[in-house]
């Protein structure tokens, strides 16, 4: 599906007088590039959802260019704050381009991985867009009908510019009803050996949750692994074996994985075998692995546990049943572990904040009654940017803890029938289970 175009846009000149709809703000120019309906004071030139449009304060002054969506709760996703250029494909290649150049030049990403996040939306200056590489295969993720109307350019950049062979395109179920257009099923281009850190990763990016590898856990793997030498190893919710593997290819002496993900495990085993490495990965509810583990002589725990679950946060009217699975999660993989280990500990839901997910940690500490100290608090790897004016842009949270034994920290008066290990798998009933992650 083709952009349209506007008068002289094709000649890309970006000229202040060329004809394209206006959008008419309150308040002042945008600060934040997703602008919201209420913020919307006009329309002029009669915008249609997915045109590219002029921002304008009332007084008439100039400050920008975004993509317009007069349905959505988000009418408008600022691409640029300037307002002598107008978007267009040489604009798009040179954003990626110079998101491309940060990945290889500074962080050198080539010299440890063949994939990695290309564009990360906001904080690459693309905002609606994700792509991922996966050697030559780029995965692109469409958060507007804005970008889907013009994924020719997209493709266009990548194939040209980018050393891209194939894209395989998406988009999630929300977008997908408030913006009003849908994505065919993506056709496998054939699956990818990712290679990170010397470990070998089968990936097909048309299938599975996103690909089936998450890029944005890679420092936090070889963060484990390095903590996890000469130690047992618990992974939970271990997808196709990410930190497992990592952990087991770092010196662990034992690394066990769950996930109920029966077709997850089975990939995860395969990845295992071809790098030879020594992992039990089982299919199972992690709740209940923890608790049995919980119930064990402290001894017999293992000395590393890692819990790394879904986007549980999908809006929020579902953050009080998430944060009530986090603190189960937390509470259980706190009391499993041997005294003196330590604790992996993820939440990818962008609605939940930093301060917020340690809260739920401490909470779920004083439940147990042992002492906690945080070694590292994380986020997603550095291609992963964020900008200060889009801090939502940091969804992913990591802790990695070191945990007391029984009866050394402080405990919950508020719930004085706590036992440890006895937590329970989910959220309050009827709020059912979530489903893969990630974002």
């Amino acid at each position: 599906m083709r952009s349209r175009l506007y008068p002289d846009e094709s000649k890309g000149s970006g000229a202040p007088g060329q004809r394209v709809p206006s959008v008419v703000l309150r308040g002042g120019p945008p600060v934040h590039p997703s602008v919201f309906s209420k913020r919307v004071l006009r329309t002029e030139g009669h915008p249609q959802d997915g045109d590219l449009v002029r921002i304008r304060t009332k007084e008439g002054r100039s400050c920008g260019f975004g993509l317009w969506h007069g349905q959505s709760q988000i009418a408008l996703r600022v691409l640029t704050f300037e307002a002598e250029r107008m978007p267009d494909r040489e604009w798009l290649r040179e954003r990626l381009l110079n998101a491309e150049s940060l990945r290889r030049d500074v962080l050198r990403l080539p010299e440890i991985t063949n994939a990695w996040r290309i564009c990360h939306g906001e904080g690459d200056g693309v905002p609606g867009l994700v792509i991922d590489r996966y050697e030559h295969i780029a995965s692109v993720s469409v958060f507007s009908l804005g970008w889907w109307r013009r994924i020719d350019w997209v493709e266009e950049v990548l194939r040209e510019s980018l050393d891209i062979r194939h894209c395989i395109i998406r988009t999630d179920l929300k977008t997908s009803r408030m913006d009003g257009f849908t994505i065919p099923e993506p056709v496998s281009k054939g699956e990818v050996e990712v290679i990170e850190n010397g470990l070998k990763f089968r990936v097909d990016p048309a299938k599975g949750h996103k690909t089936g590898f998450f890029l944005d856990q890679r420092d936090n793997r070889a963060r484990l692994a390095h903590w996890a030498r000469d130690r047992s190893v618990f992974d939970g919710m271990t997808y196709t074996g990410g930190f497992a593997l990592a952990a087991k290819a770092g010196g662990a002496t034992s690394v066990r994985a769950v996930d109920l993900d029966e077709q997850a495990i089975e990939v995860a085993r395969g990845n295992a075998e071809r790098n030879g490495l020594d992992v039990t990965f089982e299919s199972g509810d992690v709740f209940d692995a923890l608790r049995a583990l919980a119930a064990k002589p402290a001894d017999e725990r293992p000395d590393v546990i890692n819990v790394d679950p879904a986007k549980w946060v999908r809006d929020r009217a579902g953050l009080a049943a998430a944060l009530f699975r986090y603190r189960d999660l937390n509470r259980l993989a706190l009391s499993a572990v041997k005294p003196g280990g330590i604790v992996g500990t993820h939440s990818c839901s962008g609605l939940l904040d930093e301060e917020t997910f340690l809260g739920v940690i401490r909470d779920a500490a004083l439940d147990t009654r042992r002492e906690v100290r945080v070694l590292a608090i994380a986020g997603a790897a550095p291609d992963h940017p964020f900008t200060l004016a889009h801090p939502e842009g940091r969804y992913l949270k990591s802790a990695f803890l070191v945990v007391g034994p029984e009866g050394s920290g402080p405990g919950n008066q508020s719930h004085p029938d706590f036992r440890p290990g006895r937590g329970r798998s989910g959220p309050p009933k009827g709020k059912g289970r979530p489903g893969p992650r990630r974002d």
